[in-house]
């Protein structure tokens, strides 16, 4: 089984603590609040409190809010440079399932599960930060699918190399770069849902299959993360999945 170390999710946590709690991120929050009315309506004072608020599972209507409430921190995270780790924190439950769904790196190059999921930590970073200003509809979904696909393709790229390499091929030449490495059901499908996206298939739909199909997220995982009912994702998903078999 791949070792998992815990310890960079560890770090990450006692980090927010002391962070979450600090002058720095109640300025953070203010100038969040001023720019995004739906922050200002939670009524707690730093990201600390932010990041809590977007974790309660609660109602629908909360949910929804929380969705929505994510999307405005991902658009406005440029107020202050707290806001995209405040970011970073919400998101790492999602980041946990990605990790889960890759095997905690196993077949790539890292040494063990907590040197991979510090890697996709820092990706999911660069992803946030370039992000800054745009207004997804489901962000969460949207972010992890992202770091999901570089994550893949990182480990893809290091195991067809060992493979070609271990058969006296030479990595750089063309030479057996197509089939050497063989792919799942769950990488094609992921490869297909990501090209087909605005594609003849309406983004919305293919982030809930996505969500569902690759990231092995459940009808009411998606639901606490887009604030959208069950029901409602669940035709999303339908139709996702007749565009693809159409």
């Amino acid at each position: 089984m791949r070792r998992v170390a815990l310890r960079p999710i560890d770090q990450m946590t006692a980090d927010w603590v002391s962070t979450s709690r600090s002058r720095p991120s109640r300025q953070a929050l203010t100038l969040l609040a001023e720019a995004e009315p739906e922050v200002a309506a939670l009524g707690v004072d730093d990201l600390g409190g932010l990041v809590d608020a977007l974790r309660v599972a609660g109602p629908a209507g909360d949910r929804e809010r929380a969705a929505r409430v994510f999307r405005a921190m991902l658009r406005s995270q440029s107020v202050h440079p707290l806001v995209p780790r405040a970011i970073l924190q919400a998101l790492l439950p999602g980041l946990v399932t990605v990790a889960r769904r890759l095997s905690w790196g196993a077949g790539g190059e890292w040494d063990d599960g907590g040197a991979f999921f510090a890697d996709l930590v820092a990706t999911a970073w660069e992803v946030v930060v370039a992000w800054s200003g745009d207004d997804r509809r489901y962000a969460v979904l949207d972010l992890l699918s992202a770091v999901r696909c570089r994550l893949r393709r990182q480990a893809a790229r290091h195991r067809t190399a060992w493979e070609r390499e271990s058969i006296g091929l030479d990595p750089e030449s063309g030479v057996g770069a197509a089939g050497s490495s063989g792919t799942t059901d769950l990488e094609d499908l992921a490869r297909t849902i990501d090209s087909l996206a605005g594609h003849g298939l309406d983004p919305s739909d293919a982030a809930v299959l996505y969500g569902n199909c690759v990231l092995g997220l459940t009808t009411t995982e998606l639901s606490r993360m887009t604030g959208r009912s069950r029901r409602h994702l669940d035709g999303r998903r339908r139709r996702a999945a007749q565009e693809l078999c159409a």
